[in-house]
Parts: structure tokens; C-alpha cells; sequence
């Protein structure tokens, strides 16, 4: 039986040395596509922390500066109607004012997971339909949606005074001048929740009373 030949030893390859550790520039998940709204920083893509039910949520949703304004009746049919399915995942939409290239929403929800549903349901709705009333096609939500989980009286508070009083902020910082009560009719909330400034004319057909204590109660004791 023949011999195997023998094998010679195997040359060691002058490799230069691993450095795989730290920080490297560039490094790291790239965001999708170009930033559409200028230098606004875009929503890191980390894992959203975890929400309990007794805690409602400040969420914003930005559209791409192509996207007509939000601000109109026929936009609103659009969005009305995508705010009115979220119900269909078990989130309770509570609180909203919608700009002219944003929306501000108030939500109940039960976990983390059930508003990752509700915001897909609620984005998907909103491109489909604002692209068939453009008639064109391509993306409309800009980013990420934002979340902040209100976890105390105060930050509560704070949301409620931030979205329905959204368009005062706004006419403010373009210098307009305002009179002492502003009229939104694009945004909505409980009755005893809306502030003095501001007169609310928006549908409160997508709405839903709050159950948690926090929009019930809680926020009545933050600091004013």
C-alpha cells in the first residue's frame, strides 16, 4: 500500500496584527437615505425602551418636505381616518395637533410592542393615502418616529400643554402676533386639558377618553 507523502510544515503568513476594538469613525448603522429635514439630528435606531400601560406617550411623526401641507382639510381626511384604525391595535389615541409637516400624538398603549403596531398602522395609512391624494409615489414619514414616555405628573403635564398649544409655539417663533386666545382647528384633547390660550375646533372623533391615572389625575398635580 502506497505511503501518503508527507506532509511539509505550513509557512507562517506575516499577517499585520487584529485591532477590532473601540470606536472607529463611520462605523456604526448608516441612517436611511439622506437627512431630509436639513441638520435636525434623525432618531437613533436603538432599541426603544420598555413601556408600561400606566404611562402614557408623547409620540411625533415628521413628514418628507415634499409632502403637502398637513394643515388642510383634504390632508386631514387623510390623517383622520389613519388615527381612527390605530384603535384596531389596541392603542388609545388621546391627544393630537397636526402641523403643517408634523404630528404631535398623545397615546395610551400596552407595552412597547403595541405602539411599534400602532405607529406602523398608523404610518402605512398615512403614505398610502397622502400619496394617492399627491398622486405620486415615494416616501412620506421623514424619520423615525420620536417617543417620549411620560412617567410623571409633571411630564405629563408639560405633553399636554406642548401638543395642543403646538400651534401658539409655532406662530410664536415665526413672529407672528397672536391674540390672547389662538384658534387650532387641527388639534383636539380632553376638554378640561385644553389651555387658556387656546381654543381647540379640531374632530375629537379619533380620540378616546384616557383611562390611565396620569391623564385622568396625575397631571392636574404637576408643576404649573
Amino acid at each position: 500500500m502506497a505511503r501518503k507523502p508527507k506532509m511539509g510544515t505550513q509557512a507562517e503568513l506575516d499577517l499585520p496584527e487584529r485591532n477590532w476594538g473601540g470606536a472607529r469613525k463611520g462605523a456604526g448603522r448608516k441612517p436611511k437615505g439622506p437627512r431630509p429635514l436639513g441638520d435636525r439630528p434623525a432618531v437613533p435606531h436603538l432599541r426603544r425602551g420598555e413601556i408600561e400601560r400606566r404611562h402614557p406617550v408623547h409620540v411625533t411623526v415628521r413628514m418628507m418636505p415634499e409632502v403637502w401641507n398637513l394643515r388642510t382639510h383634504r390632508a386631514w381626511n387623510v390623517l383622520s381616518r389613519a388615527l381612527l384604525a390605530a384603535r384596531e391595535t389596541g392603542a388609545r389615541l388621546t391627544h393630537y395637533s397636526v402641523q403643517g409637516n408634523h404630528l404631535h400624538l398623545i397615546l395610551e398603549v400596552e407595552s412597547r410592542q403595541n405602539l411599534g403596531r400602532a405607529m406602523r398602522s398608523i404610518s402605512i395609512r398615512i403614505a398610502r393615502g397622502l400619496n394617492q391624494l399627491m398622486r405620486r409615489q415615494g416616501r412620506v414619514v421623514a424619520d423615525r418616529y420620536h417617543t417620549a414616555v411620560l412617567r410623571t405628573p409633571t411630564q405629563v403635564r408639560n405633553a399636554i400643554r406642548y401638543v395642543l398649544s403646538n400651534t401658539r409655539k409655532h406662530l410664536l417663533e415665526r413672529g407672528e402676533e397672536l391674540e390672547p386666545v389662538t384658534m387650532d382647528r387641527y388639534a383636539a384633547g380632553p376638554a378640561d386639558h385644553v389651555p387658556r390660550t387656546m381654543r381647540l375646533a379640531g374632530s375629537d372623533r379619533p380620540l378616546l377618553e384616557p383611562r390611565t391615572w396620569l391623564l385622568q389625575v396625575g397631571w392636574r398635580r404637576g408643576a404649573a
